[in-house]
């Protein structure tokens, strides 16, 4: 969830900075928004793996 957050705080950043043309403010933006991906992607791939061990951990005598 905080993913998402980011990516759309990190949005409304960038939109701020184009509207204004500050240039400081849309570069925050950006960094917010790919910030936001990689905590989803950090999500995703902990769920995964954490799944993955319990599936082993099913299997173990």
């Amino acid at each position: 969830m905080a993913g998402l957050k980011n990516q759309i705080a990190g949005k409304a950043h960038e939109i701020r900075g184009r509207i204004t043309g500050d240039k400081t403010e849309l570069i925050a933006g950006k960094v917010q928004q790919k910030m936001g991906k990689l905590q989803s992607k950090l999500t995703d791939v902990k769920a995964k793996a954490i799944a993955q061990a319990e599936a082993i951990i099913d299997k173990a005598p």
